[in-house]
């Protein structure tokens, strides 16, 4: 989803199977059943940016943001862009570059990727990785495409919301204005409003009738996939917490006092992390505010795929 790209991507739904970054494993890529009771480590990476579809699953190497290790410690300074099959086999370079908000939309996957002249720039591949094109240079963040069309909110210059056409491949502008995170869903379009102090709106999808949804500062938010709840961390320096907002009702919850981070959805769960990166927690996406702990086992030892 758009949300869990914006927050690292540290965790993708295909097929009732939840693909992972295990913090307990140095980020290593792992996946659980729908119950998460059951777990596989599928690669050592440190995956972010994970995307999975029915054959692959395609995620960043982070391994340059470990700690040293002396297992392996060529692995262990690598970064890039890598496709691998969903048993863990069969590992495959999209880019050895370094890449970031790696998004799998169809038969396409979008991705920022470093130029060592140019810094990042935003390319488009197919999923047989035969077809890469650059789309734009600009370190933008590619994650809503819809009705051939890749929109994304501006960085460099400016803040509006713009599009890519993605048979002309010529872009512009769409509305304007000072948007961050933009998110369409059940024909809203929600986003953080850069100029009013990080606020959290939702308009139609054509920019009409905006409406404020949080009014305080905020760092980050995501969606359920039904729809119910927006999830987001206020940061404004004197009550930090994390919160959901019913969208039905709008009546907003306090789930956890501080500073939070990296908010992930799937079809039951909604996962997010404390700021330190000590504690993953887990809560049912649309049931009552009960927060617990993520804590997935350590499968240091698996047999080299």
């Amino acid at each position: 989803t758009s949300g869990n790209i914006y927050n690292g991507g540290l965790f993708s739904e295909q097929d009732g199977m939840i693909y992972f970054s295990n913090a307990n494993d140095k980020g290593s890529l792992y996946r659980t059943d729908a119950n998460l009771v059951n777990f596989e480590k599928l690669h050592e990476d440190k995956a972010v940016f994970i995307n999975v579809d029915e054959n692959y699953i395609y995620y960043v190497r982070a391994n340059n943001t470990r700690a040293n290790n002396s297992r392996n410690a060529l692995m262990y300074n690598n970064t890039g862009m890598y496709r691998i099959n969903q048993n863990g086999s069969g590992l495959k370079a999209i880019s050895y570059n370094p890449g970031a908000y790696l998004s799998l939309k169809g038969n396409h996957i979008y991705y920022q990727k470093y130029d060592v002249d140019n810094g990042l720039l935003l390319y488009q591949n197919t999923i047989d990785l035969s077809k890469e094109k650059l789309l734009l240079k600009d370190s933008v963040i590619p994650t809503a495409v819809m009705n051939g069309k890749l929109y994304f909110a501006g960085y460099s210059n400016n803040h509006n919301l713009n599009a890519i056409d993605l048979s002309s491949y010529n872009a512009k502008m769409i509305l304007e204005g000072s948007f961050l995170y933009p998110i369409f869903h059940n024909g809203y379009l929600y986003y953080i409003n850069i100029e009013d102090n990080y606020k959290i709106y939702r308009s139609n999808t054509d920019g009409s009738d905006p409406e404020l949804l949080v009014d305080d500062r905020c760092s980050t938010y995501n969606i359920t996939n039904s729809g119910k709840y927006l999830y987001y961390q206020i940061d404004n320096g004197e009550s930090n917490r994390i919160s959901r907002l019913n969208l039905e009702t709008l009546e907003s919850e306090t789930l956890l006092e501080g500073n939070y981070k990296q908010i992930h959805v799937t079809s039951n769960y909604v996962f997010f992390k404390d700021f330190e990166d000590t504690t993953t927690f887990v809560i049912l996406a649309d049931g009552l505010t009960k927060v617990g702990t993520f804590n997935p086992p350590n499968l240091s030892v698996v047999e080299e795929k």
